[in-house]
This record gives structure tokens, C-alpha cells and sequence, in this order.
């Protein structure tokens, strides 16, 4: 790493430091565990003979869009049974209707916590998920599936790895990125992983989030469980040229966002292209059409419509 890089570093986690010691002393009582509004069955019964898949969602108008609906349909045709979290002020009548249609069990939360705690909510509030064969922690910070997915059980359990993200990142520490992370069945029922999710707080900061509990995550389990992303950075790097920063400064999701498309055909484009690097739709319905991607973006009308600058940094 160059000179340049190592001052950004250390700069980076001084300001993290300092951060969180502000947030600490102003925080809120936020400390609470967030109440649960709503846990029923949806109409479809818990088959634990599929993967479980704990969704969490979030949505600034408590509407669940048609991206959502179209994840949480690829994901049951692909063999999944789903848990949907979330964390929007509310869930209107008409959307636990059609969401009882895709799930086995709806829940509505506070929203503390961010995903993480979404997750311990999921895996409290449904302990049959022990019993299903591995277990997704999935959420809607991304947009897709851009492409086929109806291998995808299949390619996460052929991996020869326990734990099996999408991409991974270097930032505090070599991790999963946490937006789609596969836990085969030993994970599920270790003590670590138990352990992990039991000591999980509310904490609003999310840059504590990233290095306490999704850098955290890849840390503790590591040191018994082999991890392995489908799309790892190291490997894209191989193959394109980018030399723009070092690899302790790329999300690949944000940074490589248009080469892992069409260069590897990465199933997911993450929100914040669109609302922190303010990509059109434009580009990205180009990029999408020279994959043979058979995304339709017209889906996302409902919610590019509702993209205001104040809300750009989103929920995640």
C-alpha cells in the first residue's frame, strides 16, 4: 500500500474512533430490544427440506416494491422457504396478503439495529430453522437477481467452503459482505454461531455495524468454518484492470459495480449505485441489456420515484 493510502487509513480509523466516541457520549436509549409488532405463519408451509432464507427489508414508505416481490419470487422458485423481517414503520393489509404468499412466516419489527439484529429477530422468532439444511441471511439493499438463479443452492452447497457470501471486502478485516451470506447446516448449529447472534446489540452507528458485527461475523466463524465468496475480490482483480485504490479500500459491490456484471455476471446490483453514486438508470439499463440480463428495470419505477437527497445514504 502506498504512502498516500496508509495516511488515508490511518486518518479513516481516527475518524472512526472519534465517531464512535461522539456517538456514545449523544446516543439515545436505544438500547432497548426492539418490539416485535407482528410474527405469523404466511401461506406456505416451513418445508425443511429447502434452506431457509431470513429476509430482512426496509422501506422509508413501509411499502414492500416490486423488486422485493420479484427477490422473494426468485428466491422460492430457486428452493428457498423465506422468513420476511421488517423494519418499516408498518406493512399495509394488501402486502401481508401477497407476502403470505412467498413466505412462511411475516415479522414486523422496530426498526433498531439495523440487519443484524433483524436476523437474531428472524432466528428468535422461528427456531425451526435449525432443522432446514442451511440458512440464507439475505436483505434489500440489493436489486435482482440480474440473471438465472435457479442454480444457486446448488453452486453454494458444491462450494467446498461452510460459509459462502457473494463478494467479500477487505475493510478492518477480510470478511463476507453481509447482504447474502449462506450458512451451511454445522454452521446453523455450532456454538459460535448461537453465540454470535445471543450477544447481538442494538447499536445505530453503522459503521460500528460493518467492523463490529458483518466484519465480526467472518471473524469469530472463521476461526472454525472455512468462508469463501462466489465472486471474491482477489479474483476479479485478477481479471480487470483497476488500479485506482488498494483492495482494502474497494467494496467491490460500489467500486466494480459494472465489470462483476458483465465481465462475471454478478446476479445483484446493490442500491447505492443509484443513490450514493447517483447512477442513471439509464446506464444501468444499458449495462444490463449488453449482458443478456433479464432483469426488467421497469420494476424499479415504484421505487427509483421515491429517491429523494436526503434519503441517498439509505437504510444500509
Amino acid at each position: 500500500m502506498s504512502v498516500k493510502w496508509a495516511i488515508k487509513t490511518v486518518i479513516r480509523d481516527l475518524q472512526y474512533l472519534c465517531n464512535l466516541s461522539l456517538y456514545a457520549l449523544t446516543q439515545q436509549k436505544v438500547s432497548a430490544k426492539p418490539q416485535v409488532r407482528y410474527s405469523k405463519e404466511g401461506a406456505l408451509a416451513p418445508n425443511h427440506a429447502k434452506p431457509i432464507c431470513l429476509f430482512c427489508s426496509y422501506d422509508n414508505e413501509s411499502i414492500v416494491r416490486q423488486n422485493v416481490y420479484y427477490y422473494l419470487k426468485q428466491l422460492a422458485l430457486a428452493g428457498f422457504d423465506v422468513v420476511f423481517i421488517s423494519s418499516s414503520d408498518t406493512i399495509s393489509d394488501a402486502d401481508l396478503q401477497k407476502l403470505a404468499g412467498y413466505c412462511t412466516r411475516i415479522i414486523s419489527r422496530e426498526n433498531k439495529g439495523y440487519d443484524f439484529y433483524g436476523w437474531k429477530t428472524g432466528l428468535e422468532q422461528y427456531p425451526q430453522y435449525h432443522a432446514h439444511p442451511g440458512l440464507l441471511l439475505a436483505n434489500d439493499s440489493v436489486l435482482g437477481p440480474l440473471f438465472n438463479f435457479s442454480d444457486i443452492i446448488a453452486r453454494l452447497e458444491n462450494c467446498d467452503a461452510d460459509i459462502v457470501g457473494m463478494t467479500d471486502n477487505f475493510r478492518f478485516y477480510p470478511h463476507l459482505q453481509s447482504y447474502f451470506l449462506y450458512c451451511k447446516k454445522p454452521v446453523i448449529l455450532s456454538e459460535e454461531f448461537i453465540g454470535f447472534f445471543d450477544q447481538i446489540k442494538v447499536v445505530g452507528f453503522k459503521i460500528a455495524i460493518v467492523r463490529k458485527y458483518e466484519a465480526g461475523f467472518s471473524r469469530l466463524l472463521g476461526q472454525r468454518f472455512r468462508l469463501a465468496a462466489l465472486y471474491s475480490l482477489e479474483r476479479v482483480l485478477d481479471q480487470i484492470q483497476y488500479l485506482e485504490r488498494p483492495k482494502e479500500w474497494i467494496d467491490p459491490t460500489f467500486r466494480l459495480w459494472e465489470p462483476l456484471i458483465t465481465e462475471f455476471k454478478f446476479p445483484f446490483l446493490k442500491k447505492s449505485i443509484l443513490t450514493r453514486r447517483e447512477v442513471s438508470m439509464q446506464e444501468v439499463a444499458a449495462v444490463l441489456a449488453g449482458s443478456s440480463s433479464t432483469f426488467d428495470v421497469g420494476m424499479l419505477a415504484d421505487w427509483v420515484a421515491e429517491i429523494a437527497p436526503e434519503s441517498r445514504v439509505g437504510s444500509r
